[in-house]
């Protein structure tokens, strides 16, 4: 077969789970097959994302925002499509990929994919149900992050699942890496660390983990809670700090380029989400053999390692509180990687399907 050309759509680049995806998947294919990603973004992307996705062979090209420029976004939408003359239009945008998967139908692209990365509404439902026809209409191929985001944004219709696997290697626990990290922000080893990544929004729920940890705090005044990530919330949460006088013990950490030393360095990750799809940051902390509880809207299909519990985020904060404090503690070095979330089983899965589909589309 000849060069495969992908051109993946996106909201945004930086410090969340779909870039990750793409980055862990295009950096693996562009290695090891005749495959071209291109990558095309919207939201004012982080330089060093764009540099990483460079780095690693992804051609990328930044489109006016569609809901500030609808019309602009179609248009560039359009001329790229027809410029770059694509095998492939892969859109990540869940509810809203139908939005560039129009242009690609419109232009007779072959093969036209819907990507789930969500399980739940995250706009008005009555919104959301035109969106969900308009992706049936204009997609011809569905693929979700896991069982629920496909029958939430799919229904009954047929999915192919593309987990979001991870270098699993990157994020085994290292020793050497919690000592360094545990020095520079001053805590001590025996200090017990519960911590999250991810953007600072609602969706995430920080305020209710800043209510777990203050009721934790209280019987186990050894402890500390660090909160990595940015994001519109930034100021509310540092108001719910203050008004708690947990300034000193609560540590809110601008994003960071280095996750695996947070969840090496941490003894318990939390993410009480009130709706996700498949988060990356619990794949990638699973790999590390951390201890954690995460949020009954989560997939369980996220779930590989044993030391996982999931619980509810409208009982209040007593029942996560009991769940920290009935963890065993467990060796955290010996964490297999025989599980589907290794990117060394799936990106050759990923290929192959790309190339089963253009072989029944008549490339």
């Amino acid at each position: 077969m000849n060069k495969i050309k992908v051109l993946h759509f996106v909201s945004g680049l930086g410090n969340d789970g779909v870039t990750q995806v793409i980055k862990n998947y295009t950096s693996k294919l562009n290695q090891h097959y005749n495959i071209e990603n291109i990558v095309v973004y919207q939201h004012h992307a982080k330089a060093d994302k764009v540099l990483e996705l460079q780095q690693i062979g992804d051609k990328l090209y930044e489109i006016p925002y569609k809901s500030d420029h609808p019309f602009a976004n179609l248009l560039e939408t359009y001329k790229i499509i027809k410029k770059e003359q694509p095998d492939i239009v892969h859109a990540h945008m869940s509810l809203l990929s139908f939005y560039p998967l129009s242009v690609a139908w419109l232009l007779r692209v072959k093969v036209r994919i819907a990507h789930a990365h969500i399980a739940q509404d995250n706009i008005n439902p009555h919104m959301a149900k035109v969106f969900k026809k308009l992706n049936y209409i204009f997609a011809n191929h569905y693929i979700a992050c896991g069982q629920s985001a496909g029958k939430y944004l799919f229904g009954k219709r047929h999915f192919d699942i593309m987990y979001n696997a991870i270098d699993q290697s990157k994020y085994k626990f290292d020793l050497k890496k919690r000592k360094l990290l545990r020095e520079k922000l001053k805590i001590s080893d025996n200090t017990v660390i519960i911590g999250t990544l991810g953007r600072l929004t609602k969706q995430k729920n920080q305020g209710f983990l800043i209510d777990i940890f203050n009721q934790y705090h209280h019987d186990n005044p050894n402890s500390k809670l660090i909160i990595v990530g940015v994001g519109e919330l930034e100021d509310k949460l540092y108001q719910k700090i203050k008004s708690i006088h947990q300034e000193e013990n609560i540590i809110i950490v601008p994003g960071t380029n280095d996750p695996e030393s947070y969840y090496s360095a941490f003894d318990f990750f939390v993410l009480p989400s009130l709706y996700e799809g498949l988060p990356v940051s619990a794949i990638e902390a699973q790999a590390s053999g951390i201890n954690m509880i995460l949020s009954n809207n989560i997939d369980r299909d996220v779930q590989y390692n044993s030391n996982v519990t999931f619980l509810p985020v409208d009982k209040g904060a007593a029942p996560w509180v009991f769940a920290i404090n009935d963890f065993n503690m467990v060796d955290r070095e010996n964490v297999s990687s025989k599980n589907k979330y290794n990117i060394e089983k799936q990106y050759p899965r990923i290929f192959e399907l790309y190339s089963k589909l253009l072989i029944k589309k008549g490339k």
